[in-house]
């Protein structure tokens, strides 16, 4: 279960001045996703094994801005010593890399797409595309015109 989340560094940067940005159309957003040194640390509710994370967004083809994390996250249950044994020896269990890797992006995204934003860089994700169009008329007999018990 994971149980704990910390961000100790956050480093952001745009290579291309602003009034160029505009030029570029294709630009690839390259995820790189890294956890390693797996401890275990004492809390509240007992040991955990704490992994430490980097994870780097950059804009690529021309290379035009990044985006980094660092941090460590917490998982607790199971046997804490065995899974860090297990991981340092090659073998993590990929059940723990998932959870701890899942969570961490979707704590990081939101922060990802703020700093992004404020750097005038692509979204980090891609957003849904809005698109309104003239609704047709309903007939008589659709499936949605009825209420049903």
């Amino acid at each position: 279960m994971f149980v704990g989340f910390s961000i100790s560094k956050v480093e952001s940067a745009r290579h291309v001045p602003l009034d160029e940005l505009v030029r570029y159309r294709n630009i690839n957003v390259n995820y790189d996703i890294n956890l390693r040194n797996p401890t275990i640390a004492r809390s509240p509710g007992g040991d955990v094994l704490r992994v430490d994370f980097s994870v780097a967004i950059n804009y690529l083809n021309p290379s035009i801005g990044f985006i980094r994390f660092e941090g460590f996250c917490d998982h607790a249950g199971g046997d804490n010593e065995k899974a860090r044994a297990e991981w340092e020896a090659g073998h993590a269990d990929p059940a723990i890399q998932n959870e701890i890797a899942n969570n961490m992006v979707a704590r990081i995204m939101p922060l990802a797409m703020l700093l992004s934003q404020s750097l005038s860089l692509p979204p980090v994700m891609p957003l849904p595309v809005i698109n309104f169009q003239k609704a047709q008329e309903q007939q008589p007999g659709d499936k949605f015109d009825q209420y049903h018990a």
